[in-house]
C-alpha cells in the first residue's frame, strides 16, 4: 500500500505537517521533529528496521531527524536535505488563528474584499494551498517522504538517507550540528554520499516571474554590522559631541540598495545589501544624546571573494564618513553664520573589529579583553546578534580614545555560498531533468546556479581558502563562543548539491500558498534526479 504517492496523497500530507505549528524556537519546533518519527515509522521498512530512524540532539534541546533506507550492498547514497521549522505568525494578522489549518485560512482568505488579483485567481483555481510553511518548506518534506517510501521499495540503484533539521530560519542551529551527523553516518553505515539534493520549493527571481526553477547551489549571506560610536554630551551642548545615530543613519544611507555589491553570474544576479537592523544602545531615557548605535545589513554573495567584499564594506565605512564630515561642515557653516561662532566638524576613524581589538590589545593587554569578554558572555544579553554587538561596543568604549569612529563587524549567521555547476555528475543530472521536464504545471523549467532564498546547503562542502575565511572569523567577535563553526565537518561533506522543489509564491508573507499541481511533477523530477545520480559513474 502506497501512502505518499498520489497527488491526494501528497497534499494531505503536506496538510497533516502544516498543521504541526513548528515556527521556530518554539515548543512545536520541538516537537515536530517526533512527528516525523513516527509518520515514517508508518512504513514497514522503518518498523523493521527502527535503528534507520533517529532522532538526533541540539545542545539547546531540539532535534534533527534522519531515516536511512538501505538497498542491498550499495554504498551510493544521495542526502535528501529539508528543514522543517517555519517562520512566525505576526504577519497573519487577524487571520493568526488560521495560519496552520489551510482549508479555513482558504476560505477565510477567499471572503476578503481588498485581495489581489493574483491571489484571487489562484484561490479560483482550487489548485493552490495556502497556510504557513505550505511553500517553506513542508512540501519539501513530503516530497522527501515519498522518496523514502520508493526506496524501501527497492526502487532507486542504491540508498536514501533523509537528513530534516530545526532552526534553517534563524541560524541554521540545525544544520550545523548535522554536518558533523551526517559524516558520522557515513561511517557508521559504511556509504558514501553521491549527492546532497534539497527539496526547497521554486523562488522567483523578480515580481512577475513564472519560470519553475531547478537549482545547483545556494546563495550566500553575511550579516554585516557597522557600530557607529561618536561622543557622548548634553543635549544643550550638541556640538560637543556627535550623535551614534547619525552616523549610523549615514551608513544606512550609502548601503541600503547599494548596486555596488550586486554579485552576478551569467544571468543571475543577486539582491543589494538591505538593512535589517538599526538602533542606538542608550537603554533608558535622558537629555544625553545616543552617543552609540549600530546598523545591520545582509549582504548577499555568490562567488566574490569574502576579502573582497570585507574590503568593499570596509570602502563604503569611508564614503559615509566622509559623506557625514561634509555634511556637518555644511551645518556648521550655517550655525557660524547665525552665531558667530565657529566649530570645527570632528574626523571619523574607520576600522574593522580585527583592528580595534589589535589596538585594545596592544594599548590594555589580552587579560583585559579577556574579561570583557567573559563579562558580556556572562550577562547573556539576547541572542547571538546581541552578544556579539554588546562585546564590540564594549571594546570600543575601552578604546574611546579613538572616536568617533565605525566599526565593521559580522554577526551570526553566515551562509557560505556554495554550487556545483562544474560537476560532471549534476551536469548529467540536470540534463536529464531539463529534457524530460520542459515544463512543470505549465511553466518553463529554467536551470539556475543560485536558490536565491538562503538554504542549509550553504554549509555541504566549504569552498573558500583559509586566508579568505579569515576576512570573516578574524571580524566576528566571540565567534567561537556564540557560533562556532564546523567547518572541517563541513569541508569533510563535500559532495555536489542540487535543489528541485515544487513551486510556491509568496514566502514568509501571510499569502504563502502552494502550487498542488507542481507536487506531483517535482516528485517526478527528484526521483529522476535521484536515480540519475546513483546510475551515474562520475
Amino acid at each position: 500500500m502506497q501512502n505518499w504517492q498520489t497527488k491526494d496523497q501528497l497534499k494531505n500530507l503536506v496538510k497533516e505537517l502544516v498543521n504541526v505549528q513548528s515556527m521556530t524556537f518554539s515548543p512545536g519546533e520541538v516537537y515536530m521533529a517526533d512527528f516525523l518519527k513516527v509518520k515514517l515509522q508508518n512504513l514497514s521498512y522503518f518498523n523493521e528496521n527502527p535503528e534507520y530512524v533517529r532522532l538526533h540532539g541540539l545542545e539547546d534541546g531540539r532535534k534533527l531527524l534522519t531515516a536511512f533506507v538501505k538497498n542491498g550492498d550499495h554504498k551510493d547514497t544521495v542526502i535528501l536535505l529539508s528543514h522543517f521549522d517555519v517562520v512566525h505568525i505576526d504577519d497573519y494578522g487577524d487571520l493568526k488563528p488560521f495560519a496552520f489549518e489551510t482549508d479555513l485560512l482558504t476560505d477565510k482568505i477567499a471572503d476578503l474584499k481588498d485581495l489581489r488579483e493574483d491571489v484571487r485567481a489562484d484561490i479560483e483555481s482550487g489548485e493552490w494551498l495556502f497556510g504557513r510553511g505550505t511553500m517553506d518548506m513542508k512540501a519539501g518534506i513530503a516530497l522527501h517522504f515519498s522518496l523514502l517510501e520508493k526506496a524501501a521499495a527497492g526502487h532507486f540503484p542504491g540508498n536514501l538517507l533523509m537528513i530534516s533539521v530545526p532552526d534553517e530560519e534563524a541560524n541554521s542551529a540545525g544544520m550545523l550540528c548535522g554536518v558533523s551527523v551526517l559524516n558520522e553516518l557515513k561511517e557508521e553505515y559504511g556509504i558514501q554520499y553521491k549527492a546532497c539534493l534539497n527539496g526547497e520549493p521554486s523562488f522567483t527571481s523578480h515580481p512577475g516571474d513564472n519560470h519553475h526553477h531547478v537549482y545547483t547551489g545556494s546563495i550566500g549571506k553575511l550579516l554585516a554590522g557597522f557600530l557607529c560610536y561618536g561622543k557622548e554630551t548634553h543635549v544643550g551642548e550638541p556640538f560637543a559631541g556627535l550623535s551614534g545615530s547619525l552616523m549610523s543613519s549615514e551608513v544606512t544611507k550609502v548601503l541600503e540598495w547599494n548596486t555596488d555589491f550586486i554579485d552576478k553570474m551569467d544571468d543571475e544576479i543577486m539582491p543589494p545589501p538591505s538593512n535589517l537592523l538599526q538602533k542606538d544602545l542608550k537603554d533608558h531615557y535622558s537629555v544625553q544624546i545616543p552617543h552609540a548605535s549600530v546598523t545591520l545589513f545582509n549582504v548577499m554573495l555568490m562567488k566574490k571573494p569574502l576579502q573582497q567584499l570585507t574590503d568593499e564594506l570596509l570602502s563604503t565605512c569611508v564614503t559615509a564618513a566622509e559623506d557625514l564630515h561634509q555634511f556637518m561642515k555644511n551645518r556648521l557653516k550655517k550655525y557660524e553664520d547665525i552665531s558667530g561662532i565657529s566649530v570645527s566638524a570632528p574626523e571619523i576613524s574607520v576600522l574593522t573589529f580585527q583592528q580595534l581589538c589589535d589596538y585594545a590589545i596592544e594599548k590594555y593587554g589580552i587579560s583585559e579583553i579577556t574579561r570583557i569578554e567573559n563579562e558580556v558572555l556572562a550577562k547573556k544579553l539576547g541572542d547571538e546578534r546581541e552578544t556579539a554587538l554588546h562585546f564590540v561596543n564594549e571594546i570600543a568604549g575601552l578604546c574611546r580614545n579613538l572616536a568617533p569612529m565605525i566599526v565593521l563587524f559580522y554577526a551570526p549567521p553566515f551562509y557560505p555560498a556554495v554550487h556545483s555547476s562544474n560537476s560532471s555528475l549534476v551536469q548529467k543530472t540536470m540534463a536529464s531533468v531539463m529534457e524530460r521536464f520542459p515544463t512543470v504545471s505549465g511553466r518553463k523549467v529554467k536551470k539556475k546556479t543560485y536558490f536565491n532564498g538562503l538554504s542549509d546547503l550553504s554549509y555541504i562542502g566549504f569552498q573558500y581558502s583559509e586566508d579568505d575565511l579569515a576576512s570573516y572569523t578574524g571580524n566576528s567577535p566571540l565567534l567561537e563562543k556564540i557560533y562556532p563553526l564546523p567547518i572541517e565537518a563541513m569541508k569533510k561533506l563535500d559532495v555536489p548539491v542540487l535543489n528541485i522543489g515544487p513551486f510556491g509564491k509568496d514566502a514568509h508573507q501571510w499569502t504563502e500558498r502552494l502550487d498542488l499541481a507542481s507536487m506531483t511533477e517535482a516528485k517526478n523530477m527528484a526521483e529522476l534526479a535521484v536515480t540519475s545520480i546513483l546510475q551515474s559513474k562520475d
